[in-house]
C-alpha cells in the first residue's frame, strides 16, 4: 500500500513537471511560432544543448497528447539536428515516450488508458509475458501502429519491461533512419536521399499486411 502511495505521489510530481514545462510553452508560443527554419537552425547552433533537451522534454509530454504524429516529430528532429544527431536524439526520445507510457499504464490502470486512447485500439494476446519480445517487435517493425498506444496497450498486459524496451527500441531503428535522413532532404524531393527512405517507408506499411493479418486469420 505505501509503495503505491509513493508511486502515485511520483507520478503527481511528474505531471506538476509536465504541466510547467507546458506552461512555459504557451506563455512563448507567439516567439515560437513566428520562428522560420532558417532561425530554428541558427538557435540550435547556438543552444545545441538546450535544444536537445526541449526535444527529449517533449517526447516526456507526448504520451499524454497521442494525436500527436510520431512520425512528424521524428522528421521534425531530422530537420533540426541533422540525420546522424536527429536519429540519435529521437532514438532516446522513444526510449523516454515509451517508459513513460508503459509504466503510466501499469501504476493507473486500463481505466486511465482508455481515457487517453480510448477503447477501440489492438488487443494483445495473453503470452504478451512469455512472447512480448517477439510479438511486440513484429508490430513495431512497420511503420504502421501509432508508438505511444502500443505503449500504453503493453503496459496492460504482463511483458517484462526489459522485452519491452528492448523490443520497442529495435523494432523503430528502420523508420526512425529513414524519417532522420527525410527531414534533412525534404526540400528535394527528387533526391535519392528523399526517394529512398520513402520507397522502404512503403515497403514497411506493405510488408505489414504480412505481418499482421495472418495472426488475426489465425485467431478467428
Amino acid at each position: 500500500m505505501e509503495r503505491k502511495k509513493l508511486n502515485i505521489l511520483k507520478f503527481v510530481i511528474f505531471i506538476a513537471l509536465v504541466g510547467v514545462c507546458i506552461f512555459a510553452l504557451l506563455e512563448n508560443w507567439t516567439t515560437i511560432s513566428n520562428l522560420d527554419t532558417e532561425k530554428i537552425s541558427i538557435f540550435i547552433k547556438e543552444h545545441g544543448l538546450l535544444a536537445s533537451i526541449f526535444y527529449l522534454v517533449f517526447f516526456a509530454i507526448k504520451p499524454f497528447f497521442v494525436i500527436i504524429p510520431t512520425n512528424i516529430i521524428a522528421i521534425a528532429g531530422g530537420t533540426m539536428f541533422g540525420p546522424i544527431r536527429g536519429f540519435l536524439l529521437t532514438m532516446t526520445g522513444f526510449f523516454i515516450s515509451g517508459t513513460v507510457a508503459f509504466y503510466v499504464a501499469r501504476l493507473l490502470g486500463r481505466g486511465f488508458v482508455e481515457g487517453i486512447i480510448g477503447k477501440r485500439f489492438i488487443k494483445l494476446e495473453d503470452n504478451m509475458e512469455k512472447n512480448g519480445f517477439k510479438i511486440l517487435f513484429l508490430l513495431r517493425l512497420p511503420p504502421i501502429l501509432p508508438f505511444d498506444p502500443l505503449s500504453y496497450a503493453c503496459g496492460l498486459t504482463k511483458i517484462k519491461y526489459k522485452d519491452f524496451i528492448l523490443a520497442s527500441l529495435l523494432g523503430v531503428v528502420p523508420e526512425t533512419m529513414c524519417y532522420s535522413v527525410l527531414g534533412k532532404s525534404f526540400k528535394n524531393p527528387l533526391s535519392v536521399e528523399f526517394l529512398l527512405p520513402i520507397g522502404i517507408l512503403l515497403i514497411g506499411m506493405i510488408s505489414s499486411k504480412f505481418l499482421i493479418k495472418p495472426k488475426k486469420q489465425s485467431e478467428a
